[in-house]
């Protein structure tokens, strides 16, 4: 889902990591995915997960996760549905 898409119909549920969190900057793909992988683990304690913010949409009451990219020059925000069979504990 693309920010652009629009946001209003989403409600903050609180964020997944602390600041203390933040410095994680490791990622968990043991299979070969990678971030922007459509099945790539979702995996609290690891990045972007540290940074995420946990939302409920209005209108289907799915949960999603926001994490904001913060390259050198840009913001990009990503949203991705929060899907338990995804979630891992590693």
């Amino acid at each position: 889902m693309s920010a652009a898409a629009g946001t209003d119909h989403l409600a903050l549920l609180g964020a997944l990591g602390s600041e203390a969190s933040w410095e994680q900057l490791e990622e968990f793909h043991p299979a070969g995915t990678n971030l922007w992988s459509p099945d790539a683990p979702i995996a609290p304690g690891w990045h972007p997960y540290t940074r995420s913010t946990l939302w409920r949409c209005a209108r289907c009451s799915g949960a999603f996760l926001r994490y904001t990219e913060y390259g050198g020059y840009y913001l990009e925000e990503r949203i991705r549905p929060l899907w338990a069979d995804l979630i891992v504990r590693p």
